[in-house]
């Protein structure tokens, strides 16, 4: 985060009273915070509205402890936010990685499309940026979830505005043994159960039926891929990564 090029970023870090040092290492970047607190709470999403609440800007974003932001993000988010005032939320593409930080996967997106979370699709979320005003309209993350807030909070607010994909790699999603989004993967695990009945109860909530088949699944992955194809061979495509990579070198 320290290293974006963006200089008006106001870091809030709030720690879920951790015994791990990290309230030492909080402490060394201490007065380049604008607020930190390490206390006990009640979940993931419960420490995210805690520190948003602390925010004072108008575009939001959060980074999970094993994530990192590539280089630039906040300034193209920003830039596209104000370019774009009917636009309530920014994303990016995603670069996997590894405990060590080498890069061990990619995902990238079509143009985001209004159905693309009825398909069960979701956004790769440390690459997401969003207005204040919208996060507040919404009412924030739901703190009853554990597993399936960002899925839940990305139904929200597609309702009441419009996102907007941006073709660059602009975060990086760190994937390890301990990582809570990897663990509760692994089959026959506690957490993963319990992930699954999350995601499937916020998706019936929003759409009011089950979950789409593995072979649902199947299809609906080959027609993106299909998607994003036909859209990076475009020229509209490509003068718009041009251009971000010279926004990116000003």
């Amino acid at each position: 985060m320290l290293n974006q090029d963006y200089q008006e970023i106001e870091y809030i870090v709030v720690d879920g009273g951790s015994k791990d040092g990290s309230v030492g290492i909080i402490g060394k970047y201490e007065k380049q915070m604008a607020y930190w607190v390490s206390e006990a709470d009640t979940g993931q999403a419960n420490a995210i509205n805690k520190g948003f609440r602390k925010a004072t800007g108008e575009i939001f974003a959060w980074l999970n402890s094993d994530d990192m932001l590539a280089p630039s993000a906040a300034k193209i988010a920003a830039y596209y936010l104000m370019k774009y005032p009917e636009v309530g939320v920014v994303y990016g593409d995603r670069l996997h990685i590894d405990a060590q930080g080498n890069v061990i996967g990619i995902n990238q997106c079509p143009s985001y499309d209004q159905g693309m979370f009825k398909r069960n699709f979701t956004l790769p979320q440390e690459t997401v940026f969003f207005r204040k005003e919208l996060f507040e309209e919404v009412g924030g993350l739901d703190e009853s979830l554990h597993f399936a807030m960002d899925f839940e909070l990305w139904c929200k607010t597609s309702k009441v505005t419009h996102m907007r994909h941006i073709p660059m790699f602009m975060g990086y999603f760190r994937e390890h043994e301990d990582a809570k989004s990897v663990a509760v993967h692994r089959a026959g695990k506690d957490d993963s159960t319990r992930f699954l009945e999350e995601h499937a109860k916020v998706y019936h909530r929003h759409f009011g039926k089950s979950l789409p088949s593995p072979a649902k699944m199947k299809w609906y992955r080959l027609i993106r891929r299909i998607t994003l194809l036909l859209e990076q061979g475009s020229d509209g495509y490509r003068r718009e990564v041009a251009f971000i990579r010279s926004l990116i070198s000003e």
